[in-house]
């Protein structure tokens, strides 16, 4: 019989816990109890997965610490014996109230035990003993006491050991109820049979005030003293109040004398079956996790990162904080990990008490992060894997473990598929590549077009704000539009040379302002036509835009990110500046690298929106370093005036080549965009560059060309410069050097 035993010493280590749960299955018996054979054949208390056969009556329990004698109760809650269990004598005498009589009765004991080959008979094992009054409360030790006398009481199942106990038969038939805590076993008060003695604990000593005698009833069991067999165990006035005693008392047939044996087995065993049961129910994938009533979503407040940070509901933004993905392990459990944080869905302190607050945390691998998703109608219902009574619930704008109820929407869940964020956002980027071309702008609001975006007070700081102004043309006013590959948008600052960004990680309110160029998402845009005006919507996330504080056009008015609304604040007008050559750093003097690097920019997008490719545009870049610093108005030797000497970003000699040519087309003779005009106006003209035999291609193949930067600088230099010395291979330098810089922009 070694399969049927267990260690004593490891059911009592559950006592006081609560790891345990009741249900009917399999029997669980201490170390050394050599039991009986018999039938396990028992009604069951209709727990989660019991099987019931019997209809229970569930009554609302009530607060009560008195003990008084079982009471006269409604008819309505009498069970009528079925004569098939009696014989008709027995009918006969429980029809009147029968003489008292502490002596032990002269009566077939095994008519009621086990041994009399009953099919309803119960069999040994470890037990809770619910009533049938309230099938959640169970009988209890108090105050978990170890000590002969303490008394017997109801209580809410807490699966502590003052609540399990060891059911012994023997070769009579009587039963012994052990409290595996204690070692104490349930004891009639002083050993009498009258209404309302006590029930106790008390150290084993053989008598028939610690025996009983168990028979099935119309609902559940009868659990009758062996002193006499009219006088049954009684919850006393049928309260089911935490604390109400339980007495004996002369029997008479009601909800408070029946009662239900469980078969313990501990809450992991439980889970790990519902686990199991439902393992294929939800695909692994990424979902959102949406509440059926609110329709607000499972989200990590303030999309933090950080361990024990608060889970709470909001509207879905289908921000990555708000999208979990589900995986299962070998058991069946779901796990939900943040897609935000990387970090998991987390009962706070495993703690199963009602409103235990949800968090994230560092995936453990315990039953804290663990959970059984089970269907609920059309819905869904979330239990923890610590307590199958246990479900994660929505309290106001907060998400919480609360005790499992399956009539309460506020546990009721729809798992929908979530898309991935930067797909959805790369889809889009990729539908509005160029609505903005490359180039200079003043970004005035649709609020009032005389407002525009500035950077607060001219600021080349990190962090400087960003707000509406008075256009005033101030280069704080004054943007440069960048289109990468995918279609995603840089914003760049004129006068400060710093990118328009979030600081945040895209949510309603987060502020905008300028910082160092960094390549996050939180400095890329997408521009979106929207009727006459545009949108400006974060790569952070689609669902916020930028957006003019409270619709305020005022100097100093806040640019911030909010959800889109459609409103006037959220929509900008971009007046091209790809004319106005106060971009250009230009004078008859050399440039900084910094200068430099002003003017590279604005001839990258220049010709980047005439079809040039990166290495292209580098080599022209190189040359012109090498001819003027990338400088319009110099002239060659700084002899300005010179009409015979080299002038502008090439040095076109005699000077007057391309001045007459500006002059002529309305450009001011240092224009920048003049002068890139004027190598467009070549290309499509074929002059000025011809093909050699060292680099036979055309101007046209040139601008098209993938070819390295360093050999286009090259052939710039044989097919357009045409210098007295050829050999200048320190522009082929300067034309990877600005490859690698326009590659970043």
């Amino acid at each position: 019989m070694s399969k049927n035993r267990n260690s004593l010493k490891q059911l009592a280590v559950l006592s006081g816990v609560g790891l345990g749960f009741l249900l009917t299955g399999q029997t669980i018996f201490a170390d050394e109890l050599e039991t009986s054979p018999a039938e396990d054949s028992i009604n069951a208390s209709p727990e989660i997965g019991s099987q019931v056969s019997d209809d229970v009556y569930i009554e609302d329990q009530q607060s009560a610490e008195t003990q008084t004698g079982s009471k006269e109760v409604s008819s309505s809650y009498v069970q009528t014996v079925d004569d098939t269990d009696m014989d008709d004598a027995q009918l006969a005498e429980d029809e009147t109230e029968p003489e008292i009589n502490n002596s032990i009765p002269e009566l077939s004991v095994k008519a009621y035990g086990a041994t009399g080959g009953q099919s309803d008979s119960l069999a040994p094992g470890v037990y809770t003993i619910s009533s049938a009054v309230s099938t959640g409360q169970v009988v209890d030790v108090n105050a978990g006491a170890t000590y002969s006398g303490a008394n017997v009481q109801i209580y809410e199942n807490n699966d502590s050991g003052a609540q399990i106990w060891r059911i012994d038969l023997d070769h009579s038939g009587y039963y012994t109820f052990t409290n595996i805590q204690s070692n104490k076993v349930l004891d009639v008060n002083a050993g009498l049979a009258v209404n309302g003695n006590n029930v106790q604990q008390y150290a084993a000593n053989q008598t028939m005030a610690q025996k009983w005698i168990v028979k099935k009833a119309d609902i559940g069991f009868v659990i009758a003293s062996a002193l006499n067999n009219q006088y049954v165990l009684d919850l006393a006035g049928a309260n089911s109040a935490n604390g109400s005693n339980i007495q004996i008392y002369h029997s008479n047939n009601t909800k408070a004398q029946r009662w239900f044996f469980n078969k313990y087995i501990t809450k992991e065993q439980e889970m790990d079956s519902m686990a199991a049961m439902n393992k294929n129910l939800v695909a692994n994938g990424q979902y959102y996790i949406v509440n059926s009533q609110t329709g607000q979503v499972l989200s990590v407040y303030g999309q933090s990162t950080s361990n024990q940070a608060n889970v709470d509901l909001e509207k879905n933004y289908q921000a990555s904080s708000q999208v979990w993905e589900i995986s299962h392990d070998s058991k069946g459990y779901i796990t939900f990990k943040n897609i935000g944080s990387g970090k998991v869905l987390d009962v706070a302190g495993a703690n199963t008490a009602s409103g235990t607050n949800l968090q994230i945390y560092e995936s453990n691998g315990t039953r804290a992060q663990k959970w059984v998703v089970r269907k609920d109608g059309s819905n869904f219902e979330i239990i923890s894997a610590l307590d199958p009574d246990r479900a994660i619930a929505q309290s106001g704008s907060n998400a919480q473990i609360s005790v499992q109820n399956s009539s309460l929407a506020a546990e009721k869940w729809i798992l929908k598929k979530a898309e991935d964020l930067r797909t959805r956002l790369d889809q889009i980027a990729k539908n509005n590549l160029n609505v903005v071309a490359d180039g200079a702008y003043v970004i005035r609001s649709a609020l009032n077009d005389k407002m525009v975006l500035d950077v607060n007070a001219g600021s080349t700081a990190n962090g400087a704000n960003i707000q509406v102004y008075e256009y005033n043309g101030s280069n704080a006013q004054k943007f440069l539009i960048t289109n990468d590959a995918k279609g995603y948008v840089t914003i760049k600052n004129i006068g400060s040379g710093k990118f328009v960004s979030v600081d945040g990680k895209g949510w309603n309110g987060n502020n905008v302002m300028q910082s160092a160029q960094s390549n996050g998402w939180n400095q890329k845009w997408i521009i979106v036509k929207t009727n006459n005006a545009y949108q400006i919507v974060s790569a952070l996330n689609d669902s916020f835009v930028l957006d003019v504080t409270a619709a305020l056009a005022m100097n100093g008015t806040n640019i911030q990110i909010y959800e889109s609304n459609g409103t006037k604040a959220q929509q900008f007008l971009f007046g091209s500046l790809n004319k106005d050559d106060s971009l250009w750093i230009s004078s008859n003097n050399y440039l900084t690298v910094s200068q430099m690097e002003n003017n590279a920019q604005l001839v990258w997008n220049f010709f980047k929106g005439y079809g040039w490719t990166k290495n292209a545009v580098a080599a022209l870049l190189g040359n012109m370093q090498g001819e003027s610093n990338i400088n319009p108005g110099l002239w060659e030797s700084r002899d300005e005036g010179n009409m015979n000497c080299g002038y502008g970003l090439v040095q076109w000699t005699p000077a007057n080549k391309v001045i007459d040519w500006l002059e002529g087309n309305g450009y001011a003779i240092n224009s920048g965009f003049g002068q890139c005009a004027r190598i467009i106006y070549e290309l499509e003209n074929h002059i000025q560059y011809y093909a050699t035999n060292a680099f036979n291609f055309s101007f046209y193949d040139f601008a098209h060309s993938t070819q390295t930067p360093e050999y286009l600088a090259k052939a710039f230099i044989y097919n357009y410069e045409r210098p007295y010395n050829y050999n200048q291979p320190q522009r082929e330098t300067y034309a990877r050097n600005w490859y690698n810089y326009i590659s970043k922009l």
